[in-house]
This record gives C-alpha cells, structure tokens and sequence, in this order.
C-alpha cells in the first residue's frame, strides 16, 4: 500500500471526534478514516494529565498498528498534553486549530470558550492564544457533565439546554462575548441547539481549521489520495449504539462499527 492510500486516524475519548470526521468526508473525500472513541472512560476531562497521556498513548499505538499515515487529535483533552504524547507519524492537535480559526473569524479582542475542565485548567488555549495573537484573550468556562450528556443522552432535550445554559451563560455574563469556540469535540453535536438558544453567537468548530491544516500537510509531502475513499472504520470501547445516533445526526455513512478492548485487564485504570 502506497503512502497515498494509507488511512488517516482520529482518535477521541467517545463520540465527539465524528465532527472531525465529517470534515474529513467533506474536504478530503478521497481519504479513508480510521477513527477510535473511548466512550469507556469519557470524559478525559475529569482524568489527571497522566491518565490522559497513558490513554491517548495506547489509542495511538492501536491507530498506528493499522498503519495511518497522520492522526488528528479530536479531543481537546488530549491536544492539552500534545507535546508529551509518543507517536511515529504526524499528529495534528485540534487547540491551534481552534485559537487561529477564532482570529480568523473576527476581530473581537475577548473570545468565548467552553471545554472540558482538563482542557481550561491546563491553559493551553490561553497560552496558544497569545503565541498567535497577544492581544487576544478567552473569557473561559468548563463542564463537567455536558459532553457526557451528549455521548449518553444525545436525545435528552431539558437536559442538554440544562447543560447548555450552565456552561455558556457565565461567559456571556462577563463581558460582550460576539463568538465563542466551542472547544470539545462533543459540543459542535449540539451546534444547532446551542444556535437555537444563543442567536446572537458566532459559533468557532476547530474541526473545520484542523482538517484543513491536514489538507495542507498531504498536498505539501505528496500524501493526498486522488481516489474516491472506501470506508470508515469505527471502533469504540462502549455502547454500539451512542454511536449510531450521532452518526446519524452528522449524516455520516459508508462506515463500520465495532466495540473492542482498549486495555488489557492487568492494566485497565478503572479497576
């Protein structure tokens, strides 16, 4: 198999990097994806920094064993500890992604952000932020239970807008916030609801940056696959079916599903 037709990987902790790969069948329909979701010990966001790398360490070694030739990193949670992470092919973290595509977008010097609470705790985005722009800077808030909701409970209305209004309104309340990232792969599920009940707000996917930011990679080392791509390939180690909601709701197909192990069981950190 040439370097071309290689796949690429995604890898989150449950669900919401399929938003990462609905950009991929958008902006590269030639390449294949192979994609893996931890749904078992979602969310990353409430783990410590060494639970997260050893996790997203092991998804890499299972990504690369299928023998990828990039992996986007999805998880925000996991793109917080990028620079400690072990890996042999490129990967692509989603926080550079999201701070650019928010200075892109506008010119507004406060931008919202909601993410996990690994994710604001770590500062990264803050820190990212002012590498790229210094005169820029994020009103933040985190959630504990949104992006669990949304993985296990996608078709809960009350509790989404319960989850929905909790995180963002604090943001708003501090300041005149015009657009916000929504820096979990979980939370561009709930794009429309979110839109529905903030009207008035600029909503940022980093996904659409990320991807493109791929884009460029293939094309710029001659990696780019010309043909039309085959298949997705999904594993998760949960419920089959918290899948198949969201696949349908982001109108992916074409894909397999199977539920495998991530860990052997004398290293399984939930016993």
């Amino acid at each position: 198999m040439s370097g071309k037709s290689l796949p690429i990987g995604v890898m989150d902790s449950g669900v919401g990097g399929l938003t990462v790969v609905r950009e991929i069948t958008k902006l590269l329909p030639g390449e294949d994806v192979i994609y893996f979701g931890d749904s078992k010990r979602m969310p990353y966001g409430n783990r410590s920094e060494e639970e997260i790398v050893f996790l997203a360490n092991k998804i890499i070694e299972f990504l690369e064993g299928k023998k990828v030739k990039a992996i986007l990193l999805a998880c925000n949670t996991v793109s917080s500890q990028i620079e400690k992470l072990a890996h042999n092919v490129p990967v692509f973290g989603i926080i550079e992604a999201g701070c650019m595509a928010a200075v892109e977008s506008s010119d507004a010097k406060s931008i919202g952000l909601i993410a996990t609470v690994a994710t604001v705790k770590s500062g990264v985005y803050d820190r990212t932020l002012k590498q790229i722009d210094r005169r820029r800077s994020f009103v933040s808030n985190d959630s504990r239970k949104l992006p669990q909701v949304i993985n296990d409970q996608l078709k809960h209305k009350y509790l989404l807008n319960k989850h929905i209004h909790e995180c963002i309104d604090p943001i708003l309340e501090k300041g005149d916030i015009t657009e916000l990232i929504m820096g979990c792969s979980h939370f561009p599920i709930i794009e429309n609801e979110i839109a529905e009940l903030y009207p008035g707000l600029k909503l940022i996917n980093p996904a659409n940056k990320q991807v493109q930011m791929l884009k460029d990679y293939l094309e710029s080392n001659d990696l780019l696959n010309p043909t039309k791509a085959k298949n997705i390939e999904i594993y998760t180690t949960a419920r089959i079916n918290e899948f198949k909601e969201s696949l349908d709701r982001l109108e992916i197909d074409n894909y397999d599903l199977e539920k495998i192990s991530l860990l052997d069981e004398d290293e399984d950190i939930e016993k």
